[in-house]
């Protein structure tokens, strides 16, 4: 008989953490969404104030009826001493909290599934939202249209 199955609870976001590496996205779960997105290109960590902004921005382009998600969450707390203390005591208080995310995860998505044949998107909105990243971004757009005869009605 195998041995019990234990659950073991995520840890509490106010938990202080060792800093380490970011992990890449594994090879066989890509981060692939419909609609269009903007998608991290290199892994860095970002701010919970750098993912608000970012929320802020598309919310301003969308309006209140605009669809959008944001996939990343500021769950990392980062820890600073006081300034001028010495080494040693203890490890500081947290400061912040930060997202840790790898190349290729999509951060922020507008759900769009049937573009207009022939339409450029605009994507200001999300160029706006890149120039506040702290590593370089990608624009994706994926649709559910598919070369030849696949996408139209069959009767």
């Amino acid at each position: 008989m195998p041995p019990p199955i234990r659950y073991k609870p995520p840890l509490p976001v106010r938990f202080k953490v060792p800093k380490g590496n970011i992990l890449p996205l594994a090879q066989n779960e890509q981060d692939i969404q419909l609609g269009k997105t903007l998608v991290a290109a290199k892994p860095h960590r970002i701010t919970a104030e750098q993912i608000e902004t970012g929320r802020r921005i598309l919310r301003r382009y969308m309006g209140r009826k605009g669809d959008f998600l944001v996939n990343v969450h500021a769950t990392y707390s980062v820890t600073r001493k006081p300034h001028g203390v010495k080494m040693g005591q203890g490890k500081g208080n947290i400061e912040f909290f930060v997202a840790r995310v790898p190349a290729g995860r999509v951060m922020f998505k507008i759900p769009s599934l049937n573009p207009i044949p022939g339409y450029n998107p605009n994507l200001a909105a999300f160029r706006e939202i890149a120039d506040q990243m702290p590593m370089a971004t990608k624009f994706r757009q994926q649709y559910n249209v598919f070369p030849g005869d696949l996408s139209k009605n069959r009767r």
